[in-house]
């Protein structure tokens, strides 16, 4: 797996602004700001990372999701 280095906005689902950033997965593929229930720190929201791909721009993330989005095989449909 590739970490990814650069920002990813986490969006309010309904606003659209940013509510804080994150830099993907760690080596292991785990989220660095899950809570102890391993629940991603974007759960609940959109996130937007213009350097990971189309398929990452707004792209919901369930509620109590346990995985990093960017760690999600996505297959770009443009």
């Amino acid at each position: 797996m590739t970490v990814n280095d650069d920002r990813v906005d986490i969006l309010d689902t309904g606003t659209g602004e940013p509510l804080g950033t994150c830099h993907g997965p760690d080596q292991s593929g785990a989220c660095p700001h899950a809570d102890r229930d391993g629940i991603v720190a974007c759960a609940g929201y959109r996130v937007a990372s213009e350097s990971a791909g189309p398929e990452y721009w707004h792209l919901y993330v369930p509620a109590g999701c346990q995985q990093c989005p960017l760690s999600w095989p996505m297959v770009a449909s443009y």
